[in-house]
This record gives structure tokens, C-alpha cells and sequence, in this order.
């Protein structure tokens, strides 16, 4: 298993659409901290807002989107097309050394 980077690119997507699909998670349980994620950042750039997160794995990446992201995406009303996911080349935590992925 590899690290991925996910990014979304959601055109109209609002702020507020952003933090209630993080008080729904947070309900459910399954965030802040769902399996294998690494990092998250999410910002707003013009009329799109942008989702930027480094998985652990493809696999653990789809099980949270599968079970948890779209179903709230769903119970809110929201929708947006699925993330480029791309492979990363290297990876470091705050205070850590760089690692090479590949």
C-alpha cells in the first residue's frame, strides 16, 4: 500500500456546506482522525472550493469516501464528482524527515 493524494475540486460549494459535512462526521465518529488519513487541507480559491488530503492508501481513501463522505454528501442534499487521486512521490510530517515514496 502506498500514500495517495485526493483532491476535490467542488465548483459552488460554500463554507458552510464544508463545516456541516464535518459536524456530520464528527457525528457519526468518523472524523477528525478516520483510519489512514495523513493529512487534510481544504480552502476556498474564487467559486470552487478545494479539498487536498494524503491517504495512507488507495483502499483506506475509498472505504472513507464509500462508507462516511458520500453518504453525508447524500443526507445533506450536496453532491460533487468523485477526487483525482494521484500517487505520491514524497511525503513529510511536521518535524519529520522527507520520505521518498518511490
Amino acid at each position: 500500500m502506498s500514500p495517495v493524494a485526493m483532491l476535490f475540486d467542488i465548483n459552488g460549494f460554500t463554507q458552510k456546506a464544508y463545516d456541516d459535512i464535518l459536524a456530520e462526521l464528527e457525528k457519526m465518529g468518523a472524523w477528525p482522525s478516520p483510519p489512514g488519513l495523513l493529512s487534510h487541507v481544504a480552502f476556498q480559491k474564487g467559486e470552487s472550493w478545494f479539498v487536498l488530503d494524503v491517504w495512507a492508501s488507495t483502499e483506506e481513501f475509498q472505504a472513507f469516501i464509500n462508507t462516511c463522505l458520500f453518504p453525508v454528501f447524500g443526507k445533506l442534499g450536496l453532491s460533487a464528482d468523485p477526487p483525482s487521486v494521484y500517487p505520491v512521490h514524497a511525503y513529510a510530517k511536521n518535524g519529520g524527515p522527507l520520505v521518498i515514496i518511490n
